[in-house]
Formats: structure tokens, C-alpha cells, sequence
């Protein structure tokens, strides 16, 4: 009775492995792969979705495509940019950032077209995170072995201010500025920092110098979004944009 229960078992095991071997090959979220075709068509009727707002087929279309591993990189960029926008504007921000970082991540150096990036949805979101991106690889690159002794200071100096120790910070920024900081993105930098710590300290007529040396080097210049709007600096610096503004206008006028 034994032997024959135990062959019948055995038996039972390979039909088992047989049937399995016929099964199509699954990924680990127990879906079927998809086909280098059937990522094209998810990926081109997200696209088309969108277009016609149907958002939700989108991204879910988008979503299986990237998904599957198998999207050109130029592809999987877009295919994020564009699930950003429909995160942004249903009102899921932190998804939205999350595609804007996935795609810094593969491609630093991406930006969106300018009439992307002025969208009253996703541009503060975008700014914000690429702003925040380019803050960290500054401050690694400063740090780094080749770095001058200037931004090595400049690493330091902003290191410091996000651990507040505004006083130590200062400090360590201002003599960043005295070595000589060669690119106008470094000293700016620098200067924003001081300029935040200045206002910070109730010193606005220091916070506005240096916020009106940062216009004299660059009279676009522009905060982050999650900078923009902090009582302690906004006013200064607001006033020194709108002093950088009317400078700009009134040289304009003299070249006419």
C-alpha cells in the first residue's frame, strides 16, 4: 500500500513538471514578459493617451513600458518625463519627483524644452529637483580630489549650513570667496549661502550685498523653489531682483 501511494506521488510530480516546462517565462511581479512589440505599442499608446488626456491609460501603458526593462534609454526618459506631468498635474507631487529623479539619475545632464519647464504645474517641481541635483553634484565635485582649496571651502561651507552651524558655515564661505572661486556657479553659490545665513542673522544690508553681487554675475539668476518664499531672505532678495531688473532695462534703454 505504501509503494503504491509513493509511485503514485511520483508520478503526480512529473505531470507537475512537465505542465510547468509549457508555461510561458515570467518576470518577478508574475506577469507575463512582455515582447520587444508589445513594449513599443504600451509605450506609443501611453504617448497617444496622453495626448488626448486620457491620463490614467497613460500612465498605466507608460508604466508597463518602462516597466519591462527593454525601452531605449532616450525612450524610458520620455516615457518618465511625460508620467511626471501626469503625476503633477493630478496633484501627486511626490510621485511626480520621483520620475523627474529617476530620469536625473540615468541623465544628469537633462533638461526639459523651455516651454516645458514654465508649466504652472510641473516647473516648480522640476526646478525644484533639477535646482537640488545640481546643489549635491556641486558639492561632490568640491569635495573631490581634484577640487581647488576654494571649493573644497565651498563643500565644507554648505555642508555646515545644512547641519546648522550658520556661524561655522559663514566663515567657511567667506574664505572660499577670498581663495577665489573660478566658476561663476561656485562663487554665486557661495554667495547664496551667505546671503541666506546674513538674513537669517537679521544683517539684511550684508544679505542684500550679497544677493546684489549674485545678480552683477548672473541678472537671470533665479532661487530654488523650495528656497523662494522663506521669510528670513525672500524680501531681500526680492528687492535685489527687482533692482537687478530695472538696471537691466535702463542700460537697454541707453543702447537704443
Amino acid at each position: 500500500m505504501q509503494d503504491r501511494t509513493k509511485n503514485s506521488l511520483i508520478i503526480l510530480a512529473a505531470f507537475s513538471l512537465a505542465a510547468c516546462s509549457f508555461l510561458p517565462s515570467q518576470p518577478g511581479n508574475g506577469q507575463p514578459a512582455l515582447s520587444a512589440t508589445e513594449v513599443q505599442t504600451h509605450y506609443q499608446q501611453g504617448l497617444s493617451n496622453y495626448r488626448a488626456s486620457r491620463f490614467d491609460a497613460a500612465l498605466a501603458d507608460l508604466n508597463a513600458a518602462v516597466a519591462s526593462g527593454r525601452l531605449k534609454s532616450s525612450e524610458e526618459i520620455n516615457a518618465r518625463k511625460h508620467m511626471a506631468f501626469i503625476h503633477c498635474v493630478s496633484n501627486r507631487e511626490l510621485q511626480c519627483r520621483e520620475q523627474f529623479q529617476a530620469i536625473l539619475k540615468s541623465e544628469p545632464k537633462f533638461d526639459l524644452a523651455a516651454n516645458e519647464a514654465e508649466h504652472p504645474m510641473w516647473g516648480p517641481v522640476w526646478r525644484s529637483v533639477k535646482g537640488s541635483a545640481e546643489e549635491r553634484r556641486a558639492v561632490s565635485q568640491a569635495s573631490g580630489f581634484l577640487a581647488s582649496s576654494a571649493q573644497n571651502k565651498l563643500a565644507d561651507g554648505i555642508k555646515a549650513y545644512d547641519d546648522g552651524r550658520f556661524q561655522e558655515a559663514l566663515d567657511t564661505l567667506q574664505s572660499a570667496l577670498k581663495l577665489g572661486l573660478k566658476a561663476p556657479a561656485d562663487e554665486i553659490r557661495a554667495r547664496k549661502y551667505s546671503a541666506f545665513i546674513y538674513c537669517l542673522d537679521q544683517k539684511t544690508r550684508l544679505c542684500r550685498g550679497e544677493f546684489r553681487k549674485i545678480f552683477t554675475l548672473d541678472p537671470s539668476f533665479e532661487m530654488l523653489p523650495s528656497e523662494v518664499g522663506h521669510p528670513a531672505w525672500t524680501p531681500a532678495y526680492r528687492r535685489e531682483k527687482a533692482a537687478a531688473a530695472k538696471r537691466a532695462a535702463k542700460k537697454a534703454g541707453k543702447a537704443g
